[in-house]
């Protein structure tokens, strides 16, 4: 009977320069299998070594050959199964060199990375700036002591990000009366005089109006390779200096009153409108017309007529009066007209504002405002037509009522309740310039059309010159059919420009057309939104109307 080894770790050696472990194949008791072998070397003193997987399965079939062949060679063979290795050592960084890692693999059985290596690394990846000597520290120890194929990955060093610079800013230090509208006093904790609402908003010679905050300049930031890292800087604005203001003698970057008047916001600065004050606008008084703004600290009495180019600010009532407004209209009470003749849409109180229109209520009037209508409770049976939002409720989002009449705009309209359960008639006609934008596109769809047939036209006359002999006049009706086809070319780029913008003012449109009923919305509503109509058969919840998905829905408003 042949003469058979165990299978144990007796038959491990290593190699003559040390750097892999043999395993030597003879003829062995046990049966030989990639778990068995892998078990003999655990058991060895060579664990430190990189086990080898590849080599392990060389072995079996060595080991299965061997017991298959009938003559057996006197020479043994020997497989390497496990290497010693060195730590391995890579740096890498992120795509704008603002940090650089460092990853190592503990050594097996091998050399580990030492510091004065993980340097020399550095320095040919000419890493300079913002290096953690502690971690380098910290990490070459770590890897030295750790077992082996444990890996460690750290941040060596860190670049300095730009900082970019901020834009002048203009912080504004008055209220206007716009903002002022409809802020009580407080009596107490829950409680507010609203007949109390303060003093009328105005300025006095010298009265700070806006500071500018200078911009800053930004600072360039640096990669971990000593690249610089340009910034953005910040843009400076200088302080608009809007009619009877000036800035301040004392402070280049402080926006004062020259005149007592009306504080008015411009983009990047203040006016101030010079100021007509009166207690009442009556037959006592007569119709107003100035140049200018006009703070009326009683009402506008009935038949009266108020023409300003600038704000008016009404402290009372404006009742059944006509106003002309170039600026914006803030009455701290309310609007009250009623109809020249029962069941007509002509009303005893027109307003025409060229900025916005503001409230407490509103009844019976008509009303044309260049920017926004804001009505703090009630909008009654007007008929209005408003460049901007349309907004009935008051500050806490409670109470506000929109009840009868015609209500035309292009953006929004935002209220509480809309409509009564009464079925008052109202509509909301926000179509605006949808015809036009629909129109335009129809237009722009039909030139480009035109225009392609007009490049197809080129083609076919390009391709038939092309057959004819070179000559002086074939040159010259290509050159102008190349002249042709490169302005129908721009033509055609002009155009598809034009169809993109019409399309990007379509949805700014339906993104603006839009009715919210926070809290209920009556039957007897129509509202009108680009070619459709909703019309309320019933009451509903809160409720949102817009057009969704190219089609005109209601459906409940989630605030």
């Amino acid at each position: 009977m042949e003469n058979k080894q165990s299978l144990s770790p007796n038959l491990l050696r290593l190699s003559t320069d040390k750097s892999q472990l043999l395993l030597l194949i003879t003829a062995v008791q046990e049966e030989v299998n990639e778990a068995s072998l892998t078990e003999i070397f655990h058991q060895s003193d060579y664990t430190t070594l990189k086990l080898n997987t590849d080599g392990i399965k060389q072995a079996v079939q060595s080991f299965d050959r061997l017991e298959s062949e009938k003559e057996r060679s006197t020479e043994l063979e020997s497989i390497a199964i496990a290497d010693r290795l060195d730590a391995q050592l890579s740096i890498t960084f992120d795509p704008l060199k603002m940090q650089a890692k460092a990853r190592i693999v503990c050594a097996y059985a091998g050399s580990s990375v030492t510091l004065e290596q993980l340097k020399q690394e550095m320095d040919e990846l000419e890493i300079n700036t913002g290096i953690s000597e502690k971690t380098l520290h910290l990490l070459v120890n770590k890897s030295a002591q750790s077992k082996p194929g444990t890996v460690y990955q750290a941040t060596i060093a860190k670049g300095k990000q730009p900082v970019n610079g901020t834009d002048a800013k203009f912080d504004r230090l008055v209220e206007t009366p716009r903002e002022r509208l409809l802020r009580p006093k407080k009596i107490s904790e829950d409680r507010v005089d609203m007949r109390n609402l303060g003093e009328l908003i105005t300025v006095k010679p010298g009265s700070e109006l806006m500071r500018k905050i200078p911009y800053t300049e930004g600072s360039s930031g640096i990669t971990v390779t000593g690249e610089a890292v340009k910034y953005t800087p910040g843009k400076n604005f200088s302080l608009e200096v809007g009619e009877n203001t000036e800035i301040s003698s004392t402070d280049p970057n402080l926006l004062i009153a020259s005149i007592a008047g009306i504080p008015k916001v411009l983009s990047n600065g203040m006016m101030v409108d010079d100021v007509l004050t009166i207690d009442n606008v009556d037959v006592g008084n007569g119709h107003v017309d100035y140049e200018g703004s006009v703070i009326i600290n009683g009402d506008i009495c009935d038949g009266m007529k108020v023409n300003a180019s600038g704000d008016i600010t009404v402290a009372g009532f404006v009742e059944s009066a006509d106003i002309t407004c170039g600026g914006d209209l803030i009455v701290s009470k309310g609007i009250l007209g009623h109809q020249i003749e029962a069941g007509s849409d002509k009303f005893s109180c027109n307003i025409n504002c060229k900025g916005t229109v503001a409230a407490n209520l509103s009844q019976y009037s008509k009303i044309h405002a260049g920017q926004e209508l804001n009505i703090k409770n009630q909008l009654l049976h007007c008929n209005v037509i408003c460049e901007g939002e349309i907004n009935v409720k008051d500050d806490s989002g409670m109470k506000g009522t929109i009840l009868g009449g015609l209500l035309c705009t292009s953006k929004g309209v935002n209220t509480v309740t809309l409509g009564a359960s009464a079925g008052t008639r109202t509509t909301l006609d926000l179509i605006g310039e949808y015809p036009n934008l629909m129109e335009v596109k129809k237009q722009t769809k039909t030139e480009i059309t035109l225009a392609q047939e007009n490049l197809q036209s080129i083609a076919d006359a390009q391709r038939k010159i092309a057959i004819f002999p070179d000559s002086q006049k074939k040159q010259e009706i290509s050159d102008k059919l190349l002249l042709s086809q490169d302005q129908a070319e721009k033509h055609m780029l002009e155009l598809n420009a034009q169809l993109e913008d019409n399309l990007t003012a379509l949805q700014e449109y339906f993104d603006q057309a839009k009715v919210i009923a926070s809290k209920e919305l009556h039957n007897d509503v129509s509202v009108l939104i680009g070619r459709d109509v909703f019309r309320s058969a019933r009451s509903y919840g809160p409720t949102k109307i817009q057009i969704k998905e190219y089609k005109l829905s209601a459906e409940p408003f989630l605030p």
